[in-house]
């Protein structure tokens, strides 16, 4: 009589939450911060850009800026989305955070 082979092997792994989310619906006009869409705001103070582990990219936005606020979607709750003045498009959380940050700008 033949032993029966075990086929216990490798266990699943819990799947990994994806740092990236692609976003297809833009239906946010107005965050929980209270930003608009629309709404022109300033950068307070410099910001750093950083790679993903932390270290500086040699890029800096630096305070005065005027970036735009952008609709903002269902599907990314919490996050405020904007366009910075070279073009590209940021996040930012969408909490009082925000208002460290920047600064809304009348009559851009």
């Amino acid at each position: 009589m033949k032993a029966k082979k075990s086929h216990g092997g490798a266990k699943k792994r819990p799947e990994k939450k994806p740092k990236w989310k692609l976003v297809m619906s833009f239906d946010v006009e107005t965050y929980q911060c209270g930003a608009k869409a629309g709404d022109w705001v300033r950068l307070r103070k410099d910001l750093v850009c950083r790679y993903m582990d932390g270290r500086p990219t040699g890029k800096v936005h630096r305070a005065g800026e005027v970036w735009r606020v952008l609709p903002g979607s269902t599907e990314d709750p919490g996050v405020v989305f904007l366009l910075q003045p070279d073009g590209m498009k940021h996040t930012w959380d969408d909490g009082d955070v925000m208002w460290e940050w920047f600064e809304k700008v009348e009559g851009e």
